[in-house]
């Protein structure tokens, strides 16, 4: 199991596969349920954050998707518009992030299916045995399963894709319901779309909702495991961000037509809505349900990022700024077994450290805990984002495709388009990485939140650097 020179790929992802990869990787009806709190406001932040974010991070994606398909994605771009240094800080951002991301998206799940056990399952969402053993259990699952390969993996990304699906459709069918036999309960008035009380509250929702509509690069993270991927990654991309615009706003309005935004808890609540919703109806049983695909599509959410994300040091290790092993394939199954695993230990590690420890002092809740991570996920997350309109507007500038490239997909305007739109998505995700920094409202000890986020952005940091020093000294 030597590093080749040149490392080969299995290209096991089709279209419909990169569509499906690309929903349930970014699809998290959870973030439905943490801003449908604000009420009707939450809907025009989701229009918003579509316009001035989403959009701009897609067509960014699209053409340099398109021009350069390499494994690594933004790592690979920003690598190729500034050198090593700044490519390096953009992977392991990327990479890192997803540390703190799985066990946040499968302490998501572990919630959700606890709604399944009814009664018996009441507390188990802030019991410490059960959401450790949920998290690393299925962390592992993931891991091994990517191992052996995408092929094998994919099915999980697919059955995942269903289940993401039919809580967004339920939603919508029970709003209508709602609102056609018993009104809705909540106004959506032009007046009421606008933030009316704590407008710092209501606007610290925008890193979360921004942090909901990324996630599409992550079929260029795997450009060389997909067939005629110079096309196939830009038209998953265009597909999949249609049907996830779709699924956020029609859904949040549909669990604001059911259900109060005062009744709704963040970590359960679309499972919450729908049992409402259709206990209104007459109909019981279905909260459970729900919860049970809530679970799954996380599931499979988690899978697809231990996929992609591992492919980031993977590329690193290749490019010799991360220790060569970073860089080897599975003699067999052609995966990068060693990122895998070691991407499998650091995410464990720093898991257990933010449900036992607290830097700031004091006790940390699960959902303390829960917060933080998905916090500095979006912290850390939104860094290679500036880098990657900062690439956009860099590659654009000084390459020019060939005339008969045909695969090539630029956007029309020119220069002054690219600065344009990349300008506005610069500046969006800079607006969403300053409002991480205010707490959620319920948060009992700010001191401790804003002390554990600080502290582990600048420790991830301060690892990445030692870890690149390194490497260029040898």
């Amino acid at each position: 199991m030597t590093r080749p020179d040149h490392p080969t790929f299995i290209r096991a992802l089709g279209l419909w596969d990169v569509i499906a990869m690309n929903i349930v990787a970014v699809v998290g009806l959870r973030w439905i349920a943490r801003s449908a709190r604000v009420g009707a406001p939450s809907v025009s932040l989701w229009v918003l954050a579509c316009l001035v974010f989403f959009v701009p991070l897609a067509l960014a994606l699209i053409e340099l998707s398109s021009r350069h398909p390499e494994q690594g994605g933004i790592y690979a771009w920003v690598r190729r518009a500034f050198g090593p240094l700044h490519g390096f800080v953009a992977g392991w951002c990327m990479w890192v992030n997803n540390l703190f991301y799985f066990p946040s998206l499968l302490l998501f799940a572990g919630a959700n299916f606890a709604l399944v056990l009814g009664p018996r399952g009441e507390g188990l969402a802030e019991n410490r045995l059960y959401s450790v053993a949920f998290v690393i259990g299925l962390l592992w699952f993931c891991t091994a399963l990517n191992i052996i390969g995408l092929q094998a993996g994919k099915w999980v990304q697919h059955i995942g894709n269903v289940a993401t699906w039919i809580p967004p459709v339920l939603l919508v069918i029970c709003g209508a319901i709602a609102f056609s036999t018993l009104g809705s309960a909540t106004s959506f008035a032009p007046s009421q779309l606008v933030p009316q009380d704590d407008l710092l509250t209501t606007m610290s929702l925008w890193s979360s909702m921004c942090f909901a509509f990324s996630g599409f690069e992550i079929a260029s993270m795997v450009g060389q495991e997909v067939k005629n991927s110079r096309r196939t990654i830009p038209l998953g991309i265009i597909v999949a961000g249609v049907a996830v615009t779709a699924i956020y706003i029609l859904s949040s309005a549909s669990v604001l037509v059911a259900v109060p935004a005062s009744e709704l808890a963040e970590r359960s609540g679309i499972a919450d809505a729908v049992d409402l919703t259709t206990g209104r109806l007459g109909l019981t049983g279905m909260g459970a349900f729900t919860g049970l695909l809530l679970a799954i599509g996380a599931i499979g959410g988690t899978n697809s990022w231990v996929a992609g994300a591992a492919r980031v040091p993977f590329a690193a290790g290749v490019d010799a700024v991360l220790p060569a092993a970073f860089g080897r394939l599975h003699g067999r199954y052609r995966t990068p077994h060693v990122a895998l695993l070691i991407q499998g230990v650091a995410a464990t590690l720093l898991f257990l450290l933010s449900v036992f420890l607290s830097i700031g002092g004091g006790d940390t809740t699960i959902q303390e805990s829960y917060d933080i991570m998905v916090n500095l996920t979006i912290l850390v997350y939104f860094v290679p984002y500036l880098y990657l309109f900062a690439a956009w507007i860099r590659l654009r500038r000084t390459e020019t495709p060939a005339a008969d490239d045909r695969d090539v997909m630029t956007l029309p305007g020119g220069l002054g388009g690219v600065w344009l739109i990349a300008g506005c998505g610069f500046l969006a995700t800079l607006i969403a990485i300053a409002l991480v920094f205010v707490p959620p409202p319920d948060t009992a000890n700010v001191w401790n939140y804003e002390a554990n986020l600080l502290g582990q952005s600048l420790l991830l940091f301060a690892i990445g650097g030692a870890f690149y020093l390194f490497a260029r000294r040898k």
